[in-house]
């Protein structure tokens, strides 16, 4: 998963004209640079490992900065729900035992909604130290996001794989038909899940499209998804995306929760 990618006008120096979106999962770090003005993707990094790499590559003063810090345990309120202080027993009515961390509130305005969520804190603290002023953002809300900015045309199933989650999303003309999370280790998981996904919405693996991407997402996946579902698996993030027109990333779809901070975080 080692990546350095930039382009020829990137200049880290540049002050606020960047936006930085970061990700930080346990062995795995990603950091990648959007043009502020433009939203042209400049600069993409990742590597093993605890630290961001390339350091000295980051952004010295970008105008901002987003981050999604994994592991994350993550649930969808509707606005008419919420009530302050109810949040924690939001995640529990879903989760059930939940571990320690930082509770975090992101509301998602295309829905009417709030995504309420637990991340990592110690890797959200090493990131403050060097950016003070960088915003939290959950995966699920910017996968929901990304997901009902591509069901204009249909319905259109998203997953995104990581480590040992998957996130789907279903959406059919810009309205959400499903959100979930569900623990995955193998491929056959991953397909299940879908396919369970797409019946509780009433579709057909027939007519429905699959964008699959994801730091951990597998070619046997991918090919395990295609036996099954006419359209698709195509990448969540392809090389068409108006971002990627200026810098090409070999696939780009496995960084769609990070690229897609930037449209989340305006």
């Amino acid at each position: 998963m080692s990546v350095e990618i930039f382009h020829p006008n990137y200049d880290a120096a540049k002050e606020h004209a960047w936006h930085l979106s970061c990700w930080l999962a346990p062995g795995l770090h990603a950091w990648c640079v959007h043009e502020r003005s433009s939203g042209r993707l400049m600069a993409l990094a990742s590597a093993t490992g605890e630290n961001l790499p390339t350091e000295d590559k980051l952004p010295v003063k970008p105008v901002r900065v987003s981050f999604t810090a994994m592991p994350e345990i993550s649930t969808l309120v509707p606005e008419s729900a919420m009530v302050p202080g109810s949040e924690m027993r939001h995640l529990k009515m879903v989760h059930g035992t939940v571990p320690t961390g930082l509770l975090r509130d992101e509301p998602i305005a295309t829905l009417g909604a709030h995504c309420i969520y637990l991340h990592d804190e110690t890797a959200e603290r090493a990131l403050l130290e060097r950016f003070p002023h960088a915003r939290s953002l959950p995966l699920q809300g910017t996968v929901v996001s990304h997901g009902l900015s591509r069901s204009a045309a249909g319905a259109v199933v998203l997953a995104h794989r990581s480590s040992t989650r998957l996130d789907l999303v279903v959406a059919d003309r810009g309205k959400l038909l499903l959100s979930n999370t569900f623990h995955a280790t193998v491929a056959e998981d991953v397909l299940y899940y879908t396919l369970f996904a797409v019946e509780q919405c009433g579709l057909s693996p027939d007519t429905v499209s699959v964008r699959a991407g994801g730091t951990h997402l597998s070619s046997s996946e991918e090919h395990l998804l295609s036996r099954y579902f006419v359209n698709g698996p195509i990448p969540s993030t392809g090389a068409d995306e108006p971002a990627l027109m200026d810098l090409r990333v070999p696939n780009a779809h496995h960084w769609t929760g990070l690229i897609e901070q930037f449209s989340c975080a305006l």
